[in-house]
């Protein structure tokens, strides 16, 4: 089943990527609300992605996936991969909250969006055999966090952004260098949602399948 679906988001990629990702093609060949949510989850995603990417501490997330040098040295690479894990989630809950501000109506699919999201996710990074486990990662933080995630306060939101800071695992006690990291974060977070996709938006809007 997990290399059914995993097959699926690859196809679905590279058929994709040789049309740019454009969202007026995507969403117009979607015929179903299965469609359109994994096609949406894929955007998330990316915009997940984004947060992650603009961090000056972005090399401390990046884990190759290599099984030998996992066996060699598991402690290390089980923090890199919690750290990634983790950083991921909580980066892919500002942008779900960003879309629940947008479209309250996703948030009855919230669990499809999850699972479809770790299924692109892991397809892009060619990890099928960790799918279930981030999948189940992911879903256990979504359960301890989805109150903050589906409220629309500037406090969640300020929440969420230091629960992403503190996966990163830094390490780090001087609160001048602390203040100036959170800021970074805050920035990368306030722009990829000022950029959200909200192409993306009206093309599922012309579906009317949700």
């Amino acid at each position: 089943m997990i290399k059914k679906h995993f097959e699926e988001a690859k196809l679905w990629q590279i058929k994709y990527s040789q049309k740019d990702y454009n969202p007026k093609l995507i969403f117009n060949d979607s015929k179903s609300k299965k469609d359109v949510l994994f096609s949406l989850s894929f955007f998330l995603v990316m915009m997940t992605i984004e947060i992650l990417f603009n961090q000056p501490f972005k090399k401390k997330i990046k884990l190759l996936h290599n099984n030998i040098y996992k066996k060699i040295f598991s402690k290390r690479f089980e923090k890199l991969e919690r750290i990634e894990v983790n950083s991921f989630a909580f980066s892919f809950f500002l942008i779900l909250q960003k879309l629940f501000e947008e479209e309250e109506r996703f948030k009855s699919y919230s669990h499809d969006l999850i699972k479809n999201s770790i299924n692109h996710w892991s397809c892009i990074e060619k990890v099928e055999r960790d799918f279930l486990t981030r999948y189940q990662l992911v879903n256990n933080l979504w359960n301890e966090n989805s109150k903050l995630v589906l409220s629309r306060t500037y406090d969640s939101r300020i929440d969420l952004i230091f629960l992403l800071y503190k996966s990163f695992e830094l390490g780090i006690s001087n609160k001048t260098i602390i203040k100036k990291n959170l800021s970074v974060l805050i920035f990368s977070v306030s722009k990829a949602q000022k950029d959200f996709r909200y192409d993306v938006l009206e093309e599922i809007k012309k579906k009317r399948i949700l």
